[in-house]
């Protein structure tokens, strides 16, 4: 059977929670076809305003990638991946854009990496706009 016959139709009726160690489960099983989306339409919406590009991307600009291993036995019941993963530190992350960063029922700290979508969005915009200042004033020499 061919993939897109596979993929099961959208149900936008809802919104169904999982936690991450139901997500893995189902994506390692290949048993669901995955897809991610977060109420955009602005009839959702109230208290819109745009974000600061500059301050965005100064922000933003200050977090660190990372390449690291988790401590799988340490915390066995947390699921966390094996093998050399990347990403950010929640910690970094929760100072500059608290609303991407969770903690469950003992604390700890989870990123919302789909929500940093917004953030390095607006980083790139402000980075193209800085590069096409540049291109014009070395045009203009």
């Amino acid at each position: 059977m061919s993939q897109e016959k596979d993929k099961k139709p959208y149900d936008f009726g809802g919104i169904q929670i999982f936690d991450l160690a139901q997500i893995e489960q189902e994506v390692l099983n290949d048993s669901i076809y995955l897809d991610v989306f977060a109420g955009s339409d602005p009839l959702f919406k109230t208290n819109v305003e745009p974000m600061d590009t500059h301050h965005v991307a100064q922000t933003t600009l200050g977090l660190n990638a990372y390449k690291f291993d988790y401590k799988l036995d340490n915390f066995k019941d947390k699921k966390l991946a094996a093998g050399t993963q990347i990403g950010l530190m929640a910690d970094e992350v929760e100072k500059v854009f608290p609303e991407c960063v969770a903690r469950d029922a003992e604390g700890y700290r989870y990123v919302n990496y789909s929500m940093m979508v917004v953030p390095l969005l607006e980083t790139i915009k402000h980075l193209e706009k800085r590069v096409a200042q540049l291109e014009k004033k070395l045009s203009e020499k």
